[in-house]
């Protein structure tokens, strides 16, 4: 059986930087550009000797260049370049086009996991343990099992979690190997794959994690390759969790290297708690009751927690802007988040202090990253910026169907796609009418999804819709409605923090 196919492996090969400079120039001479978007979910296979057509290739590239934080120009560049050769994990960063649903697309098998990104993966316990099957020969056993807890800590320390070393039956088997090994997934030698896990699941082989002792495992120095970074890195896709594109993040593609002080990041953290929620709160210890102090109206307001307005906004629309930041519209004012996505850190009263010549209440709006333009949407009319600078010739005409739209979301794969009452159809500058098979009704797109919604943005990987108070989260691998939950807490940062 394979392996591959069952189990829904996160097959996280990385590679390592010892040689890597060395190297780059004799691995640059013999790089093929296509060959990479495809191994890593950019671009279909391409079979029986076919090339890949220039607008699939820029589309690819621009799409790599976004995941991996650099200037998005869909060309390849000595930064794409340089990119593309840095140490990094071998887990697919994206789903290939041709695997991603279209919308008349029939249900997938919901018993088939994807080989490279599913989420929505993780155990239905709390209790997870874990068995070291073997140990590396090339560190005392002392330090492998002392980086291996330091390892799940990270994760334990920021959700209900806890890891628990068994001598019996376990979730998570532990092995360092050599080669090929069993499990379809075979290792190289030295300089090559580090490291591979599988996600959460009901096989023999799930949350299983092995690691190739033919490469220098070290602990607390830069030489070599530092065993606690790589086992926290791969214990994140053993509980669930696939690739960040956010720099710093510990699920980031692109491993770094020696780090003494590494940490999880805000998006790992929300990541994994969107999983499995947050930590439970050590109970305090009784204190003596003491009559409460006087408080006036300006002590009970002058707290860090937004206020009514913040706590009660509803979105006209949100959207990604050119700057990573999101920014919700509602009435002419404009709204931008805080980094993490989560409360407010400006109110713009007039939103044509950002948006130049901007409609006073937009019905929609979309940043397009492939061609970095951000469009907002009005009854008839359409404006465009560059940046924050609107474009010359700008606002134009809107054609057919593509007037009077509700909210616009931008897929993973660029396309951007209109919502207006019970419909959605793909959008570009040079549409007239919507292309063949559009528009479809928002629930063969979304199964499960309500029509007449305000607004919807696709944030760090995750359709999310708004109507009113609240926000549906929607499960792409599953087609499904995780769940619908109120957006103050999640995204407006009201009340008791929570993930969204």
């Amino acid at each position: 059986m394979n392996l591959l196919a069952y189990s829904g492996i996160i097959l996280c090969i990385l590679q390592t930087n010892k040689g890597f400079e060395i190297s780059r120039e004799k691995r640059a001479k013999g790089f093929e550009s296509d060959k990479y978007l495809e191994k890593f979910g950019y671009l279909d296979e391409a079979k029986g000797g076919r090339q890949h057509d220039e607008t699939s290739r820029k589309y690819a590239i621009s799409e790599f260049q976004e995941f991996a934080g650099i200037r998005v120009t869909g060309q390849m560049n000595e930064e794409t370049l340089a990119r593309m050769l840095a140490p990094r994990c071998g887990l697919p960063d994206v789903i290939r086009p041709g695997d991603r649903i279209p919308p008349n697309a029939r249900e997938t098998n919901r018993n088939k996991p994807s080989n490279f990104y599913a989420p929505g993966f993780k155990w239905d316990k709390n209790e997870v343990t874990y068995k070291f099957v073997g140990f590396s020969r090339q560190l005392p056993q002392s330090s492998q099992r002392r980086a291996i807890r330091n390892a799940f800590s990270k994760w334990s320390a920021v959700t209900p979690l806890q890891f628990r070393e068994s001598s019996g039956a376990a979730d998570i088997l532990i092995n360092w190997v050599f080669g090929d090994h069993g499990d379809g997934s075979p290792f190289d030698r030295r300089g090559g794959t580090l490291a591979h896990a599988f996600f959460p699941g009901t096989s023999a082989i799930s949350g299983d994690t092995h690691f190739d002792e033919a490469e220098e495992w070290t602990e607390g120095k830069n030489a070599g390759t530092n065993l606690e970074i790589v086992a926290a890195h791969e214990f994140g896709h053993a509980i669930g969790l696939s690739h960040s594109n956010v720099r710093g993040a510990l699920m980031q593609p692109f491993y770094g290297g020696y780090d003494p002080n590494y940490q999880l990041q805000s998006d790992d953290i929300r990541g994994v708690q969107t999983l499995y929620g947050s930590a439970p709160r050590p109970q305090p210890r009784p204190q003596p009751t003491r009559a409460p102090p006087a408080t006036t109206p300006r002590d009970r307001d002058s707290g860090n927690n937004p206020d009514k307005e913040i706590c009660e906004l509803k979105f006209d629309d949100i959207a990604n802007g050119p700057d990573n930041r999101l920014y919700a519209f509602r009435f002419g004012r404009l709204y931008k988040f805080n980094y993490d996505g989560v409360g407010i850190e400006k109110v713009y009263k007039n939103s044509r202090r950002v948006f130049p010549k901007a409609p006073k209440n937009i019905a929609a709006a979309a940043f397009d990253r492939r061609n970095n333009k951000f469009y907002i949407f009005k009854g008839y009319k359409l404006w465009r910026y560059s940046q924050f600078t609107l474009d010359a010739g700008y606002p134009k005409r809107l054609q057919g169907w593509y007037r009077n739209v509700d909210a616009a979301i931008v897929e993973d794969s660029g396309e951007i796609l209109l919502l207006k009452g019970k419909e959605v159809s793909v959008w570009r500058e040079d549409f007239a009418s919507p292309p063949r098979g559009y528009p479809v009704a928002i629930g063969v797109k979304w199964p499960g999804l309500r029509d007449d919604l305000e607004a919807a943005v696709r944030y760090r990987r995750i359709s999310y819709f708004f109507k009113g108070a609240n926000y549906f989260r929607y499960n792409d691998y599953n087609r499904k409605v995780d769940y619908r939950k109120s957006k103050a807490g999640p995204w407006l940062g009201c009340g008791r923090p929570e993930p969204k």
